[in-house]
């Protein structure tokens, strides 16, 4: 039986038979979702749309916040970016990094929520890279393409005096006092958090060659000023952006 390491923790914390489930990763491999399905109403695999499914927290509340660990593998991600690296490289002369990807998924998947939005539209976005050293403020990031974004967080610039942020982004290794030096973390409306995890690399020998299967995990951060039912359809709304990261390439 294959499962992940965030889905073995998820089955032990709720007392739940990994062998009881089915797998939905790759050669039927168990993951964070699939036991997160556990007691509630089947989702629709492939749907996208806001309204037709939902992942619960996986945590209590804490600090105002709903919070989803989650894991997707980023597979189809992999296999989009080599042709889309060559063009990116003469565009802009660097590829599209994964943070990138990242804001486009989590920006549109929060946007998708009617209750979300702020009254402008517009959405900011703070990025910090490299455990918190790096640092980039994204205006507006509802309204830019992935190119756009990729050109400003391949050029950082000093963050603008009491730029407040709707949308943080961090990598594993930040830590939340470097996050809260910059922004107060209270219980916001219209405001969310992801804190992307390491990408494990799980080894699949299949016909004789070695095949990775890339699986990206992290935590999602949803202001509790939301009601539960609609911070779980953004979650969902994100993972399934990851999943089908063609759609992060279009502006609408």
């Amino acid at each position: 039986m294959l499962i992940s390491p965030l889905a073995a923790k998820l089955c032990a914390s709720r007392g739940i038979n990994p062998a009881t489930l089915s797998g939905t990763g790759p050669r039927g491999r168990i993951m964070a979702a699939d036991v997160q399905q556990v007691g509630n109403a089947p989702q629709k695999r492939g749907c996208t749309t806001l309204a037709d499914f939902a992942i619960p927290p996986t945590r209590a509340p804490k600090d105002g916040y709903y919070v989803y660990d989650d894991e997707v593998d980023m597979s189809a991600l992999a296999a989009i970016s080599m042709p889309i690296a060559v063009q990116c490289e003469k565009l802009l002369e660097n590829r599209y990094s994964l943070f990138d990807y990242i804001i486009r998924a989590v920006v549109k998947a929060c946007t998708g929520c009617p209750s979300w939005l702020e009254p402008s539209g517009n959405i900011d976005v703070l990025l910090f890279e490299q455990n918190g050293k790096q640092i980039t403020a994204i205006r507006d990031a509802a309204h830019k393409s992935i190119y756009r974004i990729a050109k400003e967080t391949a050029t950082p610039t000093a963050v603008p005096e009491n730029f407040a942020p709707h949308i943080v982004v961090c990598d594993a290794h930040t830590s939340r006092s470097q996050v809260a030096d910059i922004l107060p973390l209270g219980n916001r409306p219209g405001f969310a958090m992801l804190a992307r995890g390491n990408t494990q690399k799980d080894g699949i020998r299949a016909g004789g060659e070695q095949k990775y299967n890339n699986t990206l995990a992290y935590t999602f951060y949803v202001a509790a000023t939301l009601p539960e039912h609609e911070a779980n359809r953004i979650a969902a709304a994100l993972r399934a952006m990851l999943y089908n990261p063609v759609r992060l390439l279009l502006l609408s």
